[in-house]
Parts: C-alpha cells; structure tokens; sequence
C-alpha cells in the first residue's frame, strides 16, 4: 500500500513539473535568449555575413572556366578568289621565252572558295589570378569588420530582451504583492463585517454601520478580481517577452521583498564617471566609424591599377567530316599573359564618393558624442529617480506602519463603543491609500532601479 501510494506521488510529481515551469529572473532572461526568434534571426544575419566574406575573398582567387563548343556550318561561308596563280605562271614563262609564238593569255578567271570546314570542335581551359588590387584587402578588412558590426547586433538585441523581460517580471511581483494587501484587508474586512453584523442583530449599531461594512468588503472582491486579470495579463506579457508557450503555466521565484532589500544607494555617486563602452550601442557605433574610415581607404587605393594575370590552353577540330581520320587533328594552342588595368579618369566619380564618407565619418563622430551626452544625461537623472524613490518608499512605509496603527485603534474605540462607523470607514480609506502609496513607491523604486542597470549597460 505505501509503494502504491508513491508511485501516485511520484506520478503527481512528475505531471506537474510537466504542466508548469518555475523561473527565477536570470532564468527566464536566459529562457528568452535559448528561444527569441530576433536572437535566431541576428544568427542568421551573421551566417549571411560570413558568406559575404566569402564571395568577397573569391575575387582574389584563381578562376579556371573550361569551355566546349561546336559548330556545323549547314552553309559554309563562301568567297569570290581570282586565279593569280596563272598569271603569274604565263608571266616567268614568258620572261624565260618559253611561251610559244603567238600564245595570246587567257583572261583571269575566278571562283567560289570556302576556307572553313562543315564541323567546328573547340576545346578550352582558361585560367585568371588577381595580382594586385590596391582596395581589395581593404576592402576585405571592411567586410570582416561589418560581420563583426552585425554580430554585435545580438548584444543590442539581447540588452532589449533583458529590460523587456525584467519589467514584465517585476510587473507581475508588483501586482501580485497588490493583490496579496487587498486579500490581507478582505480578511479583515469580512471578520469586522461578521462582528458588527452581530452587534447588529443584538441592536448595538445601526443598520447604516454594517452597510458600509458591506460595502467595504464589496468593493475590495471588485479590486481583487481586476487586479487578477490585470496579473494574467502580465503573465501574457512575460511570456510573449520570453517565447513561453502561452497554455503552459509559469511560476516566478523571486521574492519582491527581497529584490528591494538588496537595492542600496549608499555609495550611488551622481558625479561618477561612466563607462560608456558597457552600453551596447556604443561598440556599434566604434564599428560603424571604423567601417566608414576603411571604405574611405579602400576608395582612396582604387586609384592605383589593377594588376591580372591569365593563360589559356585550347584545342581545334575543323574537319568536313568529324569522324574520319584521314582529315586533320585536334590543333592546340595556348597562351599566357598579364593585364595593367588603369583608371585614368572616371568623371569625378570616386572623388565625389571619398568627400561622401569624409563626411559620414564627421557625422558619426558628432553621433557619437551626442550619444555619450545623452548616455551622462541618462545615468545621472536615472540616479536622482533611484535616490527620490527610495526616499519616497521609506516615507511610504512610515506613513503605512502610522496608518495601520491608526485603523486598529479607531477599529478598537469602534468595538468598545466610542467610535463611530464613520471614522472606521475614514481611517479605512487612509489606510488603503497608504497600501497604494506603499505599493507604487515599491514599483517606482525597482523601476528606477532597472533603469539605473539600462542607463549603466548593468542590464
């Protein structure tokens, strides 16, 4: 019976760690990365830059093509060829008088010749090597550089996940930690409206004080059943952040008390200098000013020539008849040289292309430095938040500790007699302003704190 009943627990176990997963939050921030289709996408991306790479370094590369073609000629062509060898024969007879008296020359005649045969057989190999090409290693340089721009892409891609992910996370740890106040107070206030509905039915309160009793607890099942739509919601978010599957449950470990306590501004320094090479954007922007300064190179060497060397080996078959021996052979051939390509004018072109990226590199310059204002402009009122909201929490929580003193006081004074309804629903609604207060002083502060890690390149 006891093996029975754990193979039942075991079977629970198991279905049930199927049926939900639990994450902390470096945990589903790594869960997204394993399953973000931007990641795959940014992957690819640097797959089609390697093969860039590749076609590019084939430019320097021997290229051998071989060739086979062949003709037949249904009509050959034809010409018109006088017959000079005649007189030109009469002509040493005559000069050796060996010509018979009287032998009058005959006219000059003509007739139609053909000088190709019917079949045409080519056979051929042809060979090409790029010597020197002033911008081709700059220009492969260029290449490997842009893989490396795109590659850092994923990291660009990755800080977004990150903050995506945290929000949504700390969304959800805030409203459930809403939610968790708003069932502590429905407790307390249904065992209030259970008592003074009793004191009601032995005639110690009026109608008018279990009302708003009632109401009390009324509105709180109101606030509670938005605040669990609200919290689906989230975990939709979350999800959606995270490519989790939408039917499978998630559970979050992290404890929001905790995540608050490890906050500290101690030692927050607003004069502190930031590193700017944390934030992803900036390596991007390097790159992409390192690219722009090697296009300029390779530009400025497409001025120097070209150097190409090539040979070629080939071999003719012209017969009238292709199968019969008795004709003429395959007739080779072959040849081998160099070519001096040099580009004397090109109308202003490569000129007008160096001025074009002499001022793109200005222009990333400037960009560079507007994004390090903004990123010293961004750090510093992110601290500020980080120092106003813990300020503002620790108010929050003296103000909260004061305004439940004073609610169980005014509960007291109420069930003794002294007090009246209306001051309970008074100190009543203090109270729950105080848990809301309390509620977006937390959400402030570990937002601010997340911007603070986003601002710094932390996250």
């Amino acid at each position: 019976m006891i093996k029975y009943y754990t193979i039942i627990l075991f079977t629970s176990c198991f279905f049930t760690s199927i049926a939900q997963e639990q994450f902390s939050l470096d945990q589903a921030i790594n869960y997204a990365y394993d399953h973000s289709n931007s990641i795959k996408l940014n992957q690819l991306n640097v797959q089609g830059a390697e093969s860039q790479i590749q076609e590019f370094k084939s430019i320097g590369k021997p290229k051998v093509t071989a060739e086979l073609g062949y003709q037949y000629f249904l009509l050959r062509p034809q010409t018109v060829l006088q017959d000079f060898i005649s007189p030109t024969v009469y002509g040493i007879l005559d000069g050796l008088e060996q010509l018979p008296m009287g032998f009058v020359q005959p006219p000059v005649t003509s007739q139609e010749v053909a000088f190709v045969t019917k079949n045409n057989l080519n056979l051929g190999v042809d060979a090409s090597l790029l010597l020197f090409d002033g911008s081709y290693l700059t220009g492969l340089k260029a290449q490997k550089l842009y893989r490396d721009l795109v590659a850092k892409e994923d990291d660009v891609t990755k800080q977004e996940i990150r903050t995506n992910i945290t929000k949504a996370y700390l969304g959800i740890l805030i409203a459930q930690k809403n939610i968790a106040i708003l069932n502590k107070n429905l407790v307390t206030a249904e065992k209030n409206y259970t008592e003074i509905n009793a004191y009601y039915e032995t005639g110690f309160v009026e109608q008018l004080d279990v009302t708003r009793i009632e109401l009390s607890v009324e509105n709180l099942k109101t606030q509670i059943t938005s605040l669990a739509f609200s919290l689906q919601t989230a975990y939709d978010v979350l999800k959606f952040q995270m490519n989790f599957p939408y039917q499978k449950e998630l559970i979050l470990t992290e404890e929001l008390e905790t995540l608050v306590d490890n906050i500290s501004v101690a030692n927050l320094d607003l004069d502190a200098t930031v590193d700017y090479a944390r934030r992803a954007e900036y390596a991007n922007i390097n790159l992409g000013q390192q690219l722009n300064e090697l296009n300029l190179e390779r530009t400025e060497k497409q001025k120097l020539p070209t150097v190409r060397a090539f040979a070629s080996v080939s071999e003719t078959l012209q017969r009238n008849d292709l199968f019969d021996s008795n004709e003429a052979g395959f007739l080779p051939a072959a040849v081998a040289g160099f070519s001096v390509n040099y580009n004397i004018y090109d109308g202003g072109n490569r000129s007008a292309t160096e001025q074009k990226l002499t001022i793109e590199i200005e222009k990333t310059e400037i960009q560079k430095k507007e994004f390090e204002r903004g990123v010293s402009l961004q750090v510093r009122r992110a601290k500020v938040q980080l120092l106003n909201a813990k300020s503002a929490l620790d108010n929050a929580k003296n103000t909260l500790a004061l305004t439940e003193n004073i609610y169980d006081k005014t509960l007291i004074k109420y069930k003794e007699g002294v007090g009246s309804s209306l001051e309970i629903t008074q100190a009543e609604t203090t109270l729950y302003n105080a848990q809301s207060i309390y509620i977006n002083a937390i959400y402030d502060l570990v937002i601010a704190k997340t911007e603070l890690d986003i601002a710094t390149g932390e996250l």
